[in-house]
């Protein structure tokens, strides 16, 4: 039987992103197993994902000394490398859908199947991109007015439309320690995720606007409990957010920074009801987990191509961070800067109405919806004119895509 392979060699945020590739590739080609490649760190979290089969690590590391040896020819490195990948029992494939149009990403899928489907599709040194890979770099260069989703842009690069269904984990019997296990699964309580950190420093929220936060969470949400979300290196400013709270909000703070295998936290946020925090990988995992989401978009994040994906999620975006700019020789460069107001108690609104008052200076509140054309966010209620082009862009990029490799994309259909 042939077997597909799903290349997605970036962090967190973005394999949390293509699962609605790997739901679509399932619909139309159910008869042909897809596998999936992504950074060794990740792989117990792929294991959780529906429809795939096998989870093998990208060992970035290891590829990386192949990479910079010296003092050997040409053939003992390739001999090296094919050694590596025996080793790694991967199976033949006879296609291979590349997500990153990242030089490893490229090689990578040309060593492992017959055929490539996304970025380095015509050959590891070729220079053009497939349209879709060439509109994602586009966007991430000069966003303008996208409405395109980067999950669903990637099912563009795979050349199958977005899923009817939202794709959702379930970590199914994870074992976790007894206090995190026993306070989580108390039904009496309203379970508020709070994701301290961030991949990126300029994404970070100050740890004072999360204490205004937690203390008003206490005080305005019912039997609230604000479970401190956050990986090894946030353990220390989660202690020092646990020192800077009154009593009464500590009681009413659990943290489990630090003390969560990615299983383990998929079955953390698997219970709670909300979780806040700006664009980072963890927000994405907990929305996939089923929790709704309210992120606070600043710096480089913007909703339209990395919001939450799913409905009934909201996003905060920063009108202001990404403006700014500051001279560096003879070019401009975007310098991002921190908010000077946060969406504090416009956000505990929303948890309990479900409803706000868009009132806030320099911020502005999008909701989240799904159509045929995949994910979409609203200001209002009220699809813009940029909204309306989605139908337009599919279907020019897949036209161009259909003229690229001669054979018919279509509503559905997939990439060979």
């Amino acid at each position: 039987m042939s077997r597909a392979l799903l290349i997605q060699l970036a962090r967190l945020g973005d394999l949390i992103q293509s699962m609605p590739v790997l739901t679509s590739l399932h619909t139309h080609i159910s008869e042909q197993p897809v596998d999936l490649l992504c950074p060794e760190l990740l792989v117990p979290l792929g294991r959780l994902f529906p429809n795939i089969q096998r989870v093998y690590p990208w060992e970035g590391e290891r590829w990386q000394t192949l990479a910079i040896m010296r003092g050997g020819d040409k053939e003992s490195l390739i001999e090296a490398a094919e050694h590596y990948m025996a080793d790694c029992a991967f199976p033949s494939y006879t296609v291979a859908y590349n997500l990153n149009n990242h030089p490893r990403s490229i090689v990578a899928s040309h060593l492992f199947s017959e055929r490539v489907v996304g970025a380095g599709d015509q050959g590891p040194l070729h220079p053009n991109l497939p349209p879709w890979v060439a509109y994602i770099r586009q966007v991430a260069g000069d966003r303008g007015t996208n409405r395109i989703h980067l999950a669903d842009a990637f099912c563009g690069v795979c050349g199958v439309t977005p899923p009817n269904m939202v794709p959702a984990i379930q970590a199914y019997h994870k074992d976790l320690p007894s206090d995190i296990g026993q306070i989580l699964n108390d039904p009496s309580l309203v379970k508020v995720g709070i994701v301290l950190g961030a991949g990126d420093a300029d994404r970070r929220v100050p740890l004072a606007i999360w204490r205004c936060l937690i203390e008003a969470c206490v005080d305005h949400v019912p039997h609230c409990l604000c479970v401190l979300i956050g990986g090894a290196g946030e353990r220390e400013a989660a202690l020092v957010l646990e020192n800077q709270l009154p009593p009464h909000s500590l009681s009413r703070t659990f943290n489990c920074v630090g003390r969560t295998s990615l299983p383990q936290l998929a079955h953390v946020f698997n219970r709670c009801q909300w979780v806040i925090g700006s664009d980072t990988g963890p927000l994405h995992l907990a929305v996939a987990c089923g929790a709704r989401a309210i992120g606070w978009y600043f710096s480089r994040a913007r909703v339209h191509e990395t919001g939450p994906y799913g409905v009934g999620h909201y996003v905060w975006q920063h009108q202001e961070g990404e403006i700014s700019k500051q001279r560096e020789t003879d070019s401009f460069t975007k310098v991002p800067r921190l908010p000077g107001s946060w969406p504090v108690m416009e956000t505990i609104q929303l948890i309990v109405d479900d409803d706000v008052d868009e009132s806030m200076p320099d911020w502005k509140l999008w909701s989240s919806h799904r159509d045929e054309w995949g994910m979409f966010y609203t200001n209002m209620g009220k699809p813009d004119e940029a909204l309306l082009q989605r139908q337009d862009i599919w279907e020019r990029l897949t036209d161009a895509s259909s003229h690229l490799h001669g054979f018919p994309l279509s509503s559905g259909s997939i990439a060979g």
